[in-house]
C-alpha cells in the first residue's frame, strides 16, 4: 500500500469552533475591544450582517453645543414630534380646563416631545393630581374633625347651641355662604377654630347686650322673619346640596341647621 492510499481524508463533524477562534487572528486584532463581546465565529458572522443592513439606513446627526433651535426643531421632528401642537392627543382628565390644556400642548411641543412621550406625561400627570387631590381631601377632612373635636371639648353641652347662634348672626347678616370660603390652603373658613370663636363671641355679644329683636328690626321672632327661614331652608336642603349627601363633610351639619330652622318656623 503506498502513502497515497494510506492517507485518510478529514472528517467535518458539523460542531461549533471553540472558544479561542481568535487565536487565528493577528496578535493585534485579538485584544481589539471590538470583539471582546463575540464568542464565536457565528457571532462574528451575525455582528457584520447586522452592520451591513444598517448601512445606508436613515441616520441622525445629533446637535453639538452650538446648535439653533432650528438645528433642535429637525431632530424633533424625525423623532415624532407633530408639526402642530394642536395634533397632540392626551387626556388630561375631567378637571382640566382649555387654558392648561393649551398651555400643556404650547410646552409639549416647545420642548420637543413626541406624541407618544406627551400621551405618556398626560397620563402620569392624571394619575398624579389624582392621587393629590384625594390625599388633600382626606387630610381637611381630618382637619375638619380635630377643629370640631377641639370646640365641643371647649364648649361641651353648649357646643351645639355656641354653632347654631354663631349661624344664625351669618344669616342674619346675609353671609350665610362666609364659612364656605376657601383659604390658600384649602380649607374652609368655617373650619378655622378663631374665626369660630369669634363669631360665637359676637352671637353672644348681640344677644346679651343687643338682643336680637333689637338687631333683626323685623317681627317679634328673634333673629329671621319667616320668609328668610324659608328661603334659608330651601337654600340649604336644594338638590346636589350636602343636606342629600350623607358622606359630604357638612351633611350633619346642613342636616342640623335645617331642622333647627324648622323649629324655629314651627315656634
Amino acid at each position: 500500500m503506498s502513502e497515497e492510499q494510506g492517507a485518510v481524508a478529514p472528517v467535518e463533524t458539523g460542531e461549533a469552533p471553540s472558544d479561542d477562534w481568535k487565536s487565528s487572528l493577528p496578535t493585534e486584532l485579538q485584544s481589539d475591544p471590538s470583539l471582546q463581546h463575540i464568542g464565536s465565529v457565528e457571532g462574528m458572522a451575525k455582528s457584520y450582517i447586522n452592520a451591513q443592513k444598517m448601512v445606508g439606513a436613515e441616520k441622525l446627526a445629533i446637535p453639538g453645543n452650538w446648535a439653533t433651535d432650528e438645528d433642535w426643531d429637525l431632530v424633533y421632528n424625525k423623532l415624532g414630534r407633530p408639526q402642530d401642537p394642536a395634533e397632540y392627543e392626551f387626556n388630561l382628565g375631567e378637571d382640566s380646563n382649555q387654558e392648561f390644556t393649551d398651555w400643556f400642548r404650547e410646552t409639549a411641543h416647545k420642548t420637543g416631545l413626541s406624541a407618544r412621550q406627551a400621551a405618556a406625561l398626560a397620563d402620569s400627570y392624571q394619575e398624579f393630581a389624582g392621587s393629590a387631590l384625594q390625599q388633600t381631601d382626606t387630610q381637611l377632612e381630618e382637619n375638619r374633625q380635630a377643629v370640631e373635636a377641639e370646640l365641643r371639648q371647649e364648649y361641651g353641652g353648649d357646643f351645639q347651641d355656641k354653632i347654631d347662634a354663631a349661624v344664625t348672626l351669618l344669616d342674619e347678616f346675609d353671609a350665610p355662604d362666609l364659612v364656605d370660603l376657601r383659604m390658600q390652603d384649602g380649607s374652609s373658613l368655617g373650619d378655622n377654630p378663631d374665626l369660630v370663636r369669634l363669631f360665637v363671641r359676637v352671637a353672644e355679644y348681640i344677644n346679651k347686650e343687643v338682643s336680637e329683636d333689637g338687631l333683626a328690626g323685623r317681627d317679634s321672632r328673634p333673629g329671621l322673619s319667616e320668609t328668610d327661614i324659608q328661603a334659608r331652608i330651601s337654600q340649604l336642603s336644594q338638590k346636589g346640596s350636602p343636606y342629600w349627601e350623607k358622606t359630604h363633610p357638612d351633611h350633619d351639619r346642613t342636616v342640623n341647621e335645617v331642622l333647627r330652622l324648622r323649629e324655629q318656623l314651627n315656634g
